[in-house]
């Protein structure tokens, strides 16, 4: 039987939940977000996590403001906490948006989102008593 592994998460004063990941190597903090349909970096990070977009712009649909320029990456690696979870082709659009809200009410902007494209495809089960994200 394989055990399976966990990513410790953290609230934010929000009450967001984030977690620590490396993006092609790269440190990132990105919030875990079960009801973005799609995983996405801010687009102004394109460069820092050695990210290429592939493909044509499409709109984007966000919870928070209308439609949205987005290009699509190819695949990263991803690393969440120590574990290595494979490669993720990330939506690439603007999160300044949500990045002023958050730092508005006294949190650390966001580098991404990990959605439900990663957790439906990973099997992933969110404890939230334990604040585990298991894989």
């Amino acid at each position: 039987m394989k055990s399976r592994l966990f990513v410790s998460l953290k609230n934010t004063k929000t009450r967001h939940i984030i977690c620590k990941a490396h993006i092609n190597g790269v440190a990132a903090q990105l919030l875990i977000d079960t009801g973005a349909s799609s995983s996405c970096v801010h687009s102004i990070l394109e460069e820092k996590f050695h990210l290429r977009s592939k493909g044509d712009s499409f709109d984007a649909a966000g919870a928070s403001q209308g439609k949205m320029q987005a290009f699509l990456s190819r695949k990263a690696k991803l690393k969440l906490g120590r574990h290595d979870v494979g490669k993720l082709a990330f939506v690439l659009l603007d999160l300044s948006h949500i990045n002023k809200t958050l730092i508005s009410q006294g949190t650390l902007p966001i580098e991404g989102i990990l959605g439900a494209d990663f957790l439906k495809k990973k099997k992933v089960n969110i404890d939230y008593r334990t604040q585990k994200l298991w894989l």
